[in-house]
């Protein structure tokens, strides 16, 4: 999805965001579900892909995606039948503080709400307006709007079953080659 809205960016000329869901009203949804939006010539939000779910059992993990930039939150409502987008008040992003991972919960600092989702947005030119912005996904279950479970063996580091990427500001993407490398960012 990253590679899609980057080149959708590229290609139409246009601000692109890739959008991961964090609405507690539609817990099937929150933190494994994925879609694209760009900033139509109008000025106006529209849907650039239907979206995507992560594999069952697999989420976005907050804590470890968040190292010293902060997350950025927005507010939109997407339909998910008509793919309408209702125009949020304020189009920009929120930066959200820092997230704890005690032990093997990713405790969220901020609660979820409807139409809530985490942003990361692509320039007309593809770069990357959150550069050193990091997606980790774990195996985990969702205990909660505010706390994701990520069931571990004992010895073992939550780090060392995640997996995901840092993105740079050309647009880029450097996958995570062990749990050491997302464990240095989260130190």
């Amino acid at each position: 999805l990253f590679s899609l809205a980057r080149s959708a960016a590229i290609t139409r000329k246009q601000t692109t965001r890739v959008l991961l869901n964090f609405d507690s009203t539609q817990p099937d949804r929150m933190l494994r579900y994925a879609t694209i939006v760009y900033l139509d010539d109008d000025g106006q939000w529209q849907v650039y892909s239907e979206g995507e779910f992560l594999p069952d059992g697999v989420y976005f993990s907050p804590a470890l995606s968040t190292n010293t930039d902060p997350l950025y939150v927005w507010t939109l409502a997407i339909n998910s039948t008509t793919l309408n987008i209702t125009q949020p008040a304020s189009p920009n992003l929120t930066p959200v503080n820092a997230y704890k991972l005690s032990t093997n919960t990713d405790n969220l600092s901020h609660a979820a709400a409807a139409n809530k989702w985490y942003a990361f947005e692509f320039a007309p030119n593809g770069t990357f307006s959150n550069p050193g912005a990091r997606v980790v996904l774990v195996n985990g279950i969702l205990q909660s709007a505010t706390q994701l479970s990520i069931p571990v063996e004992a010895g073992t580091e939550v780090t060392d079953i995640a997996k995901g990427f840092v993105v740079f500001r050309s647009g880029k993407v450097l996958y995570f080659q062990s749990g050491e490398q997302i464990k240095e960012g989260n130190s």
